[in-house]
């Protein structure tokens, strides 16, 4: 496998959970001398000189892909690694992301992202949010942020991630690779420990209807043209259409999930009345998206005014 630098990018809010993850990149298989990691949130001189990472102060409100893009402004390495602050990998995660990159034709990868509770209420929300980063199989479909990786030339050429966005920044990245040309591929052999430590039924619901609410249909009417659900679901943006097709959208999408994971996790009908109620609670959330109105007008990519990918200092 070819030995090249990488540079691991983290977002990073929660300092109970920093370290922990900086511990495991500290076990990583792949070459020590060929990482460097750079950590994007409030300085921590402790947290730069116990694990040698290179710390960037981000003001507290900015998105995680304005944060990801300030990390990749200084980042160094030919492949540019993008982790939670609440993602545990495992000790090939660098390598094994790596060795997937090394396809030209491949523009981004992502991996498995297995919740680290067992709770109940944690798993619906594992299968409910994430209920395609689960299985064992490898294909090629629109992947999560969590754990990202893409070439440096690649993220150059689609102009990193899209700053207006607060979440489904990576869903528009995927999106805009693709039209470039590349794919985009979920690997399983890739792996996190999702410690979301979102644990009960009122968490869920919240989180659930927070994200409809912030991503609406946003992404859909970027990207209409990507597949037959966005063009359908685009149609159908009159909020009194849209309220009509609540349950029958959630019911789909549940179904979906319990097809795509039973296989592999039968439990997944334990947690099915969950799932429903979690994307009946997300479409209701973008149904007040719909009622309210965009925020922003749709903006493809970044603003004039702003960069989202600058020169690799020394290259």
């Amino acid at each position: 496998m070819e030995a090249a630098s990488v540079s691991v990018i983290i977002p990073y809010s929660r300092a109970e959970l920093i370290e922990t993850v900086l511990e495991k990149l500290n076990q990583q298989t792949y070459p020590h001398e060929l990482i460097e990691i750079i950590v994007v949130g409030q300085p921590s001189r402790a947290l730069e000189q116990q694990w040698s990472t290179h710390i960037v102060n981000a003001v507290t409100d900015m998105y995680p892909g304005q944060k990801r893009n300030q990390g990749a402004r200084m980042a160094r390495g030919d492949y540019l690694l993008f982790l939670d602050d609440d993602c545990e990998p495992e000790p090939d995660w660098i390598e094994q992301n790596v060795r997937e990159l090394q396809n030209p034709q491949i523009g981004a990868v992502g991996g498995q992202i297995a919740g680290k509770s067992d709770a109940f209420f944690a798993r619906c929300l594992d299968f409910s949010s994430f209920a395609f980063c689960q299985n064992s199989q490898r294909s090629e479909m629109q992947l999560c942020s969590a754990s990202l990786g893409v070439r440096s030339q690649v993220y150059a050429a689609v102009q990193g991630f899209n700053e207006t966005l607060r979440v489904c920044e990576d869903i528009d990245f995927c999106y805009r690779l693709i039209k470039l040309g590349y794919r985009t591929v979920y690997q399983p052999a890739i792996k996190v420990k999702h410690n979301h430590r979102r644990n009960s039924f009122k968490i869920l619901m919240r989180y659930s209807y927070f994200f409809g609410r912030e991503s609406g249909l946003y992404i859909k009417l970027l990207h209409p043209g990507m597949n037959r659900r966005n063009q359908v679901l685009t149609l159908v943006r009159h909020p009194l259409a849209y309220a009509l097709l609540l349950v029958p959208i959630a019911l789909s999408i549940t179904i979906l999930i319990i097809r795509t994971n039973i296989s592999e996790y039968p439990r997944v009908l334990l947690y099915a009345p969950f799932i429903f109620l979690a994307k009946l609670a997300f479409h209701i959330g973008v149904l007040q998206w719909l009622l309210q109105g965009p925020r922003q007008p749709l903006q493809p990519v970044n603003p004039p005014n702003q960069t989202a990918y600058g020169t690799y200092e020394g290259k």
